[in-house]
This record gives structure tokens, C-alpha cells and sequence, in this order.
């Protein structure tokens, strides 16, 4: 399935970085739930999927970078940290030892969209993808994932997005795509696990 990988682009410094204890320590928790529950991982063909990430100190994001889904924990050499990005170029610069995977601009939309926003949480899962179409903020079937079209698909639905609103979105063009997002990265995580517990029965 295309899904406009091609058209992304990521200019990486590839170098070591500091994440700070308490927001590895953070990311690690909420990171390791989602694994557990194969909402982050790795398919048979051996593509991760799934992303999480936190605001950093540095204007821009911590996040879980690219082919890491296989493994059930991190270090720190294991996220990026994207300082950059570019929506209508679809392009975007990170530094860390891994590379930022084409997730992190659905991430950035939602940043960008929402500023009291300082965690977001990218899972797959098929059924769940199918319960949630529609039921809540759905992007467009035909708007593909990684393209500039699903960033801006992304920034729009988080702009709509009311504060006793869930803060969930599904990306209808990407199959199995949702996302949350959150003040802090507990609430980012345990809006999909409410969802999850919610709809998977």
C-alpha cells in the first residue's frame, strides 16, 4: 500500500543526545504499556509501527525513532529528537542516534495545532481502528499517510478538538493509525488505554 513514505523527507544529525532522566523514565512507562498490548511493535514482515514522543526543552520533541517497534524497551539511544519541520515540504530535521521515522510529522501537527499539548501517542491496531472510524475525529479515506495533506488533515482536527473533548484522532487514510495526545504523557497514554479497554471487549 502506498502511503506516501516517498515523498518524506529527514535531514539527520546523527549524534548522541540528552533526554532527560525523568522524561526517559516517562517515556519508557508509557511506552512499555503500549507494547505490552501490541499497540506498539513490529509486523511479521519486520515494519515497526507505532511512535510516542514529549515535548523537549529545546522548542521541538523527544521521539521513539525509526525501526524500534521490535524491541520491548528502549534507551536513550533509541529516540530522536526532532528540532525542525516543514508541513508543506514534508520534510524535517532530527538529531540522535536513531532516526526519526515519517510519524513524527502526524506528531508535530498536533504540536503545533496545540500548544498546551506536551505528549503524543501514534498506536496501531486494526479492530480498534475500525470500532473508532468516525465515532471519532476521523481525517479523510483518501488523505495519505505521510503526505502533507494528512499533516494538515491532523492540525485541523486537533484545532477542532474541544478541552472536555476525548483527545483522540483517527487517520482515516492511514488503516490502522489513531492518535492521542495529551498535557503530559500519562494522560496521552491512558486516553488510548481507556479507549482500548472501552472498544476492545
Amino acid at each position: 500500500m502506498n502511503e506516501g513514505y516517498i515523498k518524506f523527507e529527514c535531514e539527520w544529525v546523527k549524534q548522541k543526545i540528552h533526554v532527560p532522566d525523568d522524561t526517559f523514565i516517562s517515556l519508557e512507562k508509557s511506552r512499555t504499556k503500549l507494547h505490552q498490548l501490541a499497540l506498539i511493535g513490529m509486523y511479521p514482515d519486520g515494519i515497526g509501527f507505532g511512535n510516542i514522543s514529549v515535548r523537549s526543552e529545546h522548542s521541538g520533541f523527544y521521539i521513539t525513532g525509526s525501526a524500534t517497534g521490535q524491541f520491548s524497551s528502549l534507551t536513550t539511544e533509541h529516540y530522536s529528537e526532532v528540532l525542525l519541520y516543514n508541513f508543506a515540504q514534508n520534510k524535517l530535521t532530527c538529531v540522535g542516534q536513531t532516526k526519526a521515522s515519517a510519524e513524527s510529522l502526524t506528531h508535530a501537527a498536533i504540536y503545533e495545532a496545540l500548544p498546551d499539548a506536551k505528549a503524543v501517542v501514534h498506536v496501531h491496531s486494526l479492530s480498534l481502528w475500525k470500532k473508532l472510524l468516525n465515532i471519532f475525529p476521523t481525517t479523510a479515506p483518501e488523505i495519505e499517510y505521510g503526505t502533507p495533506e494528512m499533516a494538515e488533515a491532523v492540525f485541523s482536527a486537533a484545532k477542532k478538538l474541544r478541552p472536555a473533548n476525548d483527545k483522540i484522532i483517527v487517520m482515516g487514510g492511514h488503516k490502522e493509525g489513531i492518535l492521542s495526545f495529551g498535557s503530559n504523557l500519562d494522560e496521552a497514554t491512558n486516553q488510548i488505554l481507556k479507549i482500548y479497554n472501552q472498544f476492545s471487549k
